[in-house]
């Protein structure tokens, strides 16, 4: 039994030694999921869109808003849902938010200065909270996608509808004038955005 005992020592000792001597320092290849991210790239570029991580935010009080405080903007009301073209051109489709009762920001942005948009989200329920969003640009528009995912077990949020931040990055906007959409599952906002 001790020779048992040593021979497995031993085979632990050496597959240790191997295993962290030669490991691939990157994460590992997962050929199921680099594929479907590839294709997805390739039919957004194909369709002309790009795609931008936005830095999304919740705060932790509603009431606590940015340092300098943002404007509510004249926002239109939209049919809810993404643009045919990206919605087409995506493999998983976003799990957007129910709605939106405002938006805050600027109508004029710096290209090279980041820009802060603030909105009251409706989650469609409060089991859902914020995952992150994406930018999408094609041409003179901008797609703005916040996702949500549910919320593990039981646990819930405080309101239904919260107060969400997302920040365009400075340099990647030309300049010009773009038409904004807030893409909501139920309804969406829209209003223009001019790029200096």
């Amino acid at each position: 039994m001790a020779g048992v005992a040593a021979a497995i020592v031993v085979f632990i000792i050496g597959y240790t030694f191997i295993t962290l001597h030669y490991r691939k320092p990157n994460r590992a290849y997962e050929p199921h999921n680099d594929l479907k991210t590839r294709g997805q790239t390739h039919n957004l570029l194909t369709a002309g869109f790009q795609r931008v991580p936005l830095t999304a935010e919740q705060p932790a009080d509603n009431a606590a808003g940015p340092a300098t405080p943002l404007a509510q903007l004249d926002a239109t009301r939209a049919t809810g849902g993404l643009h045919t073209a990206l919605k087409d051109s995506l493999f998983d489709q976003p799990a957007l938010p129910s709605g939106y009762a405002a938006v805050y920001g600027a109508t004029v942005m710096n290209g090279m200065l980041g820009l802060t948009l603030g909105f009251d989200c409706d989650a469609g329920d409060a089991h859902h909270q914020l995952a992150g969003a994406f930018l999408y640009v094609q041409g003179d528009l901008l797609i703005i996608a916040p996702e949500v995912e549910p919320l593990a077990g039981d646990l819930t949020t405080r309101r239904n509808t919260t107060h969400l931040r997302v920040v365009l990055p400075g340099g990647v906007l030309k300049p010009g004038r773009y038409q904004v959409l807030l893409a909501g599952r139920d309804s969406s906002l829209s209003w223009t955005l001019q790029v200096n």
